[in-house]
């Protein structure tokens, strides 16, 4: 008869340890989202409604019984009215490169909705925010990276929404690799605008209405991260000029070098319509959201 050698808790942990430091050396920006991801805490979900029902407000005119949704950096589903939407047209993709936490958004919708809704693991920069992290992290200077706009898996679409990914697409990575705040920021200006760039223009190639919604995160406030204007002074100037309080906003600190707006610029793409609501993402920690 064999034996079994008792399992050793600090032993395993150990090893998950360095499991989840290779990963984080091979695929940085993957794991940085996904660990993310799995940290959510239950209650988010409930004190977002007022953001999803923000989100609704702009999609409610937009979708149709016929309509085929895709929903990018979807992750868990907190952020955006699945079920709402769901309800409402014939498909929805969810597309993230966390296909984890993509299940878990599918399992919270009702049996009719989660017929309906499609998960595509999928990475909008094809690896491109991962080679960049990686080199940072090894003290070299990445290449430029050379992306393609082509459209989403599954497309064509009636309307591709963009889900507060910009400022994550390459930003937590390099938290999570330790690099120094002077060089993350010097990485974040020159290599951020491409791959917001790049991931805008597959949007938009990925529906021939050009119907979509880029939802991002512009300015945020927290304990001892200060800002010289206020989410109310902001919220107040949106109810007149939106466009006012979107100067206003980029007064403060925030990921302005992972904004859309500035690529559907250099596209020469118009926006039809800006809306601005306050995303309180954690007690204590609020965000504006575009």
């Amino acid at each position: 008869m064999g034996t079994s050698t008792p399992s050793n808790p600090h032993l395993a942990r150990r090893r998950a340890e360095r499991v989840l430091a290779n990963q984080r050396l091979r695929a940085p920006a993957t794991q940085a989202n996904t660990t993310r991801n799995a940290r959510a805490e239950l209650r988010r979900h409930a004190r977002w409604e007022p953001a999803r029902d923000a989100v609704w407000r702009l999609l409610d005119a937009e979708l149709t019984s016929e309509a085929r949704v895709a929903i990018l950096g979807a992750g868990n589903g907190d952020s955006v009215p699945l079920q709402r939407i769901g309800s409402r047209v014939r498909h929805v993709a969810l597309v993230d490169l966390d296909e984890t936490a993509l299940r878990t958004a599918r399992r919270r919708q009702s049996r009719k909705v989660r017929r309906r809704i499609e998960l595509i693991g999928h990475d909008v920069t094809n690896g491109a925010a991962d080679r960049i992290a990686t080199a940072v992290a090894a003290g070299q200077v990445p290449t430029p990276p050379h992306l393609l706009e082509s459209p989403l898996p599954g497309a064509p679409y009636d309307l591709v929404i963009g889900d507060l990914l910009y400022s994550q697409l390459l930003y937590p990575a390099l938290v999570d690799l330790n690099v120094p705040a002077k060089r993350r920021d010097a990485v974040i200006s020159r290599y951020a605008p491409m791959l917001t760039r790049s991931t805008v223009g597959r949007l938009h190639v990925s529906t021939p209405y050009g119907r979509v919604l880029h939802i991002h995160d512009p300015i945020a406030w927290w304990p001892g991260h200060r800002q010289p204007i206020s989410l109310k002074d902001i919220l107040a100037s949106a109810e007149r000029d939106p466009r006012r309080a979107i100067s206003l906003a980029a007064q403060g600190a925030g990921p302005r070098h992972s904004d859309p707006r500035a690529a559907l610029h250099a596209f020469s793409i118009p926006i039809r319509a800006t809306a601005l609501w306050h995303w309180q993402f954690a007690p204590g920690v609020d965000y504006l959201a575009c």
